[in-house]
């Protein structure tokens, strides 16, 4: 999913409510997949705590309101992630967004039923790594490792390292390969098209549901 959009558009709100000076492009993008209050927190403005929690709620609810009917799906995806479900597998979302917006933005896509399960951060705890959150479902034996963990950022590179899972970074994101092959990326696909065709020789194994999707 593409978030720049929300984001972006959400970002203004906040900033022209809170008479602040409004990020230019480059830095809203570097902001993405990681946590908003920390982003927040970096601008000039914001350096009360109390200031800061009320430009954060203020945030998130142009967010709700706003900002989840203003994602973009990346071409592909939908097919590849049916396709995927089809042969059985289990699949999660992590994400950086809140779990209630990462659900939200599923359910929108006609999505939701695809994943077996999806975690966020929380509206107003700090920003959680994705290590962090991956090291919780390894205890509780919802993943474990050999599996495989795509992503944009390096740091989606380091949790998959840091958990025994397959560090497969994508071009099409937000994170630059630079960024990607030294957080230790295994592979990294520019298009889902080509990531598609990995995946189908990596997962070989034949469709054991019908063309439908879950939801349908």
């Amino acid at each position: 999913m593409d978030p720049l959009l929300g984001v972006r558009n959400c970002l203004a709100k906040t900033c022209a409510a809170f008479d602040l000076a409004l990020p230019d492009e480059a830095t809203v993008r570097d902001w993405i997949g990681f946590g908003m209050r920390e982003s927040l927190s970096t601008l000039k403005g914001l350096e009360e705590p109390a200031r800061l929690e009320a430009a954060l709620e203020f945030y998130w609810e142009r967010y709700r309101e706003d900002g989840v009917f203003e994602h973009e799906l990346y071409p592909g995806v939908f097919h590849l992630l049916h396709r995927l479900k089809r042969q059985g597998h289990r699949i999660y979302i992590v994400s950086a967004k809140p779990s209630i917006f990462a659900r939200r933005i599923a359910y929108q896509f006609d999505l939701n039923l695809i994943f077996d399960d999806i975690f966020g951060s929380s509206l107003k705890g700090r920003w959680q790594p994705k290590t962090e959150v991956i090291a919780g479902l390894v205890q509780r034996g919802t993943v474990w490792a050999g599996g495989v963990f795509i992503g944009d950022r390096g740091v989606d590179m380091v949790a998959a390292r840091d958990h025994g899972l397959e560090a497969i970074g994508v071009g099409w994101g937000y994170g630059s390969l630079e960024e990607l092959q030294g957080a230790g990326a295994e592979r990294i696909f520019p298009s889902v098209a080509d990531l598609d065709a990995w995946l189908k020789v990596r997962f070989p194994q034949p469709e054991r549901f019908d063309a439908f999707s879950r939801s349908e």
